[in-house]
């Protein structure tokens, strides 16, 4: 693949998963609007586009490991698992760091930075929906899609009983909910940037939030760029075969 201006984010990150980097430095939405040409998701940040096609050109000229790519033909059982125990656990263990954290500020600082509890009540929503968007994935949706193309094939919960199509549509729906309050959080926190008198608690707060979105950014574009589209295209080929039948 030839990465041009109508290119798009979602294509340069599946096929050169070491462009992601870039993406992150500059700010370049991969996951949850990786559907966006290269060209839009430039004039979108009010980024020079020439400059960013020759950074990426040099991606292309890359051997990418086997473990970059693996996700592109592994079985979709194992791409799922590898999601819930890498990404989702951390989520798990970064929420309660995050609350913990955020409790504290609150307590030690409520009194002085009022704006504080603001951006708790943010915190808050963001983690509840967070947490419950995980266990439907890992309860309904990811034991469907683990089974589809095996012996094995698990209904889906109605109202999406014999569709995958609706239930991957509002997972992807909650994740652009997710990219909506995380700017939120950044535009509270002034882009992670602790006031000048913030204690090691408030700066380890933000250091948390930061750290956790980054890690979503690589979560949603596993499920949204590959795990979701191989699913529905697995899914499509199983309901053709089942017609012939």
């Amino acid at each position: 693949m030839v990465i041009t201006s109508e290119t798009s984010v979602r294509d340069i990150a599946v096929g050169y998963p070491s462009a992601i980097p870039e993406f992150e430095r500059i700010g370049i939405d991969y996951c949850c609007h990786g559907q966006h040409t290269l060209a839009e998701a430039c004039t979108k940040r009010n980024i020079e586009l020439a400059p960013v096609l020759e950074k990426l050109a040099s991606y292309q000229q890359r051997s990418v490991k086997p473990v970059e790519t693996e996700w592109l033909h592994a079985p979709l059982k194992e791409l799922s698992e590898y999601i819930v125990k890498k990404h989702h656990a951390y989520t798990r263990e970064q929420l309660k760091l995050i609350d913990d954290l955020m409790a504290k500020v609150e307590q030690r600082h409520g009194a002085e930075h009022v704006e504080v509890f603001q951006l708790g009540k943010a915190v808050a929503v963001f983690g509840s929906e967070l947490r419950h968007h995980t266990e439907c994935e890992e309860t309904n949706l990811f034991p469907y899609i683990s089974a589809l193309g095996t012996e094995q094939q698990p209904e889906l919960p109605a109202p999406a009983k014999g569709s995958v199509k609706m239930p991957i549509t509002r997972m992807m729906a909650d994740h652009d909910q997710t990219g909506e309050e995380l700017q939120t959080i950044r535009t509270l926190t002034n882009n992670y940037t602790p006031p000048a008198d913030a204690c090691p608690t408030w700066r380890a707060l933000y250091r948390a939030i930061e750290e956790l979105e980054s890690d979503l950014h690589q979560h949603i574009h596993l499920e949204n760029n590959i795990l979701f589209p191989r699913a529905l295209k697995q899914a499509e080929v199983e309901a053709q075969k089942t017609s012939v039948n």
